[in-house]
Parts: C-alpha cells; sequence; structure tokens
C-alpha cells in the first residue's frame, strides 16, 4: 500500500510541476504580447532601428512591474537592434563577457536576435550597476548619441532630442543611456571554464568584425548601432585624401536629384552604392546613356552627381570623359575599400573585362594627380595588396 501512495505522490508531484510550468510559460507570453501591443506606443513610426533603450525605457517608466517581471520584460528585445524576440523562439541568448565603465569584466547573458550583435555590443556598449526595487543589476549603456544629434544615422528616428539630451531613455547615475540588461551577470573569474570559454568564443568570433573602422560598416542593423554608439567619434566622415569629407551637392542646387544624402555627401550611410562625385558637364554629359541608361545626365550639366562605381568604371573602361570629372574631396574614403567594390564592382550586366581595376586606377590618377597625398597612395596601396596582383600607377 505504502508502495502505491509513493507511486501517487510522484505522479501529483509531477503535474503539480507540469501546471506550475504552463503558468509561468502562460505568464510570459503574455508578457510579451503586452509589450508587442504597446510597440507602436514605443516606436510612434514603426522604426525600432537601435531601439534597445526606447524599450528599456517604457518598460521601466511605463509598465512598471514587478522586479522578476522587469527582468522577464528585458529578455523580449535586442538591445543592439531593437528587434523583438519571442520568448517561444530557440537560442535567444548567448554567455558574454564585457567591461564595465572601470574596465572590469563581466560575465553574463545577452538575449539577441543574431549573433553579429554580441560583437556589435562587446565593441560599443560597457555594462554599469544600476538598481531596481532596491535589487542591483548590471545593464548595458552607451553615451547619450542626442549630445551630437546631427551624427545620429538617418536610419535611427526612435531617439527624441532635447537640449543635447534624449528625452525618451533611461540613465544611469553617470548619465549614459540604458539599452538593456547583462542576465545573470557576475564578475568575471578567470579561473571559472564558463567565463574563459565564453571571452575566447566571442573574441574569436568578432575578431575581424570588430577590427574593422566604422565608417567602412555597411547598413546591416548591427552596423547602425555601432555607428549610434560611437557618433562622438564620427564628427566627420573622411574622403580619399583622410580630410573632411566635403558635401557633393551643390548650394545651386535645390531638388535632391543626385543621389547624395540628405545633407548632400555621397556618404550612402545606409549601405548604398552612390559613393564617387563626379561633376557633369557638356564633355561628361553622356555618361547615363553609356552605361546603359536613360539620357537624364543631359538634364545635369552644371552640376555634381554621386554615382556607383560599378557605373563608373564601365565609362572609363570605354575610354569616356574627361579625366577631370571627378570632386575629389567630395569622395568618401570607403570608396577605396575592398568591402565597398567588393559589394558594387558591377553595373547591370554591361561589364567589361578589368574594368574594375581601370575604373579604381583611374580615380586614383586622377585625385592624386590633383593633390599627391601620403593617405591616398597609403590607401591604394592597402587595396591592391588585398587583391594582389595589381600594378601601380603611381
Amino acid at each position: 500500500m505504502k508502495y502505491y501512495i509513493k507511486i501517487l505522490l510522484v505522479i501529483i508531484i509531477f503535474f503539480i510541476f507540469l501546471y506550475k510550468k504552463y503558468n509561468i510559460e502562460k505568464t510570459f507570453d503574455n508578457l510579451y504580447d503586452k509589450l508587442m501591443n504597446d510597440f507602436d506606443l514605443i516606436f510612434p513610426d514603426k522604426n525600432r532601428n537601435s531601439g534597445g533603450a526606447q524599450f528599456f525605457h517604457h518598460i521601466l517608466q511605463n509598465i512598471k512591474p514587478n522586479y522578476d517581471n522587469f527582468i522577464e520584460y528585458n529578455k523580449y528585445y535586442c538591445a543592439i537592434s531593437g528587434s523583438p524576440i519571442d520568448p517561444k523562439r530557440e537560442n535567444r541568448y548567448a554567455n558574454i563577457v564585457i567591461k564595465d565603465i572601470n574596465n572590469n569584466l563581466y560575465y553574463g547573458k545577452q538575449y539577441i536576435c543574431c549573433s553579429p550583435c554580441i560583437c556589435d555590443l562587446i565593441r560599443s556598449s560597457k555594462v554599469e550597476k544600476y538598481e531596481y526595487k532596491n535589487k542591483n543589476l548590471m545593464v548595458f549603456t552607451i553615451n547619450d548619441p542626442c549630445k551630437f544629434e546631427k551624427n545620429i544615422p538617418e536610419q535611427v528616428t526612435s531617439f527624441r532630442c532635447n537640449n543635447k539630451k534624449t528625452v525618451n531613455a533611461s540613465k544611469t547615475k553617470s548619465g549614459n543611456i540604458i539599452i538593456g540588461i547583462l542576465h545573470d551577470s557576475e564578475p568575471y573569474d578567470e579561473n571559472n571554464n564558463k567565463h574563459i570559454l565564453a571571452k575566447k568564443n566571442i573574441e574569436k568570433m568578432c575578431k575581424q568584425r570588430n577590427s574593422t573602422p566604422v565608417n567602412e560598416l555597411f547598413g546591416g542593423m548591427g552596423d547602425i548601432f555601432v555607428k549610434l554608439a560611437n557618433v562622438e567619434n564620427q564628427e566627420s566622415l573622411k574622403n580619399i585624401y583622410g580630410e573632411t569629407l566635403q558635401p557633393c551637392k551643390l548650394n545651386k542646387i535645390k531638388n535632391n536629384q543626385g543621389s547624395w544624402d540628405k545633407k548632400g555627401y555621397c556618404s550612402e550611410l545606409d549601405g548604398g552604392v552612390h559613393q564617387i562625385c563626379m561633376n557633369v558637364n557638356r564633355e561628361t554629359s553622356d555618361f547615363s546613356t553609356e552605361t546603359g541608361q536613360s539620357d537624364w545626365s543631359q538634364d545635369r550639366v552644371g552640376n555634381n552627381h554621386c554615382m556607383c562605381l560599378g557605373a563608373w568604371a564601365l565609362y572609363k573602361a570605354k575610354n569616356k570623359g574627361t579625366d577631370d570629372e571627378l570632386v575629389c574631396e567630395s569622395i568618401p574614403d570607403i570608396a577605396l575599400s575592398s568591402e565597398y567594390i567588393n559589394n558594387w564592382n558591377t553595373w547591370n550586366g554591361n561589364e567589361l573585362p578589368n574594368q574594375i581595376i581601370e575604373g579604381v586606377d583611374s580615380l586614383v590618377q586622377q585625385c592624386y594627380y590633383k593633390r599627391p597625398t601620403k593617405h591616398l597612395k597609403e590607401r591604394y596601396d592597402k587595396l591592391r595588396s588585398e587583391y594582389g596582383d595589381w600594378k601601380s600607377i603611381i
């Protein structure tokens, strides 16, 4: 009889466990749904790029949950991209090691939408102590981007600035913006195998990505965040001379027909292709037709235009132009990077043999002739070395 009673007790305990587990999961689902129902309140224009700060602020200031629910709510978004993270999704977090503002290391869990966000967080954020409901935790922070509002990437629209301060984000005592939580955090222990393994994995995974200069990152969600977190260090974009990039758009041009960004630069920071600033005159007015397009360049005579490397290279491979049509101080430094060339070296299937080399050589030759700077030569030499058999023309 006692044996059957024990079995019955085990069965009862098992079902109690299942019941509690079901109710916990149901509670978490309800919390996630509640947060997502508030999405339009958090992001009125529906753009959540780099919106971790706004998620955290909304949970803290508007939902005001108890401590346990506060922790759960902050597992439902990516601090880097602002992407929602469904609690039913597998592989929602990664074990990471990150520095605090005093350069001490901490171990914990980062809830992510994709693995590159790990590298972007380690690169551009630090953790700080924060107190909620009289309990301490570690939070991810960045400098307040509204201090340099004009440099906030145009893909990020969720930060509201007033007097060089963000008004819709929460801050630590240091004044930094909170973008999320380092869950289950603990000081890094060099004798703890879990900590050691997480640190080694991150260093291996992020070595190449985090060594890429900020201005050479293209428009992925993590790239946008890195630019946002580093606006203080991006006071000016550099041109191929290593100096401050100049606008391609001329003041006399009232419309936006030039493929430049909203500030008139051939920056294409959102990952676009139009990096080469060209002056369109009577002798180069055939540019569009010679590259397989309509005759729109006839209407641009007397103006500048931002074009892509593929179209420029095709134009020069046909021996067209004047060899003096480039506005070199308005060509961003990134135009002479392998990352840019690898992505944008073709043009609508109209390529000619070796056109990309001829196009780059023509660009360098024109601009180096105008101003033979050390920076331009070093940039060109580095590019040639990455491709191998490429003879120098300067």
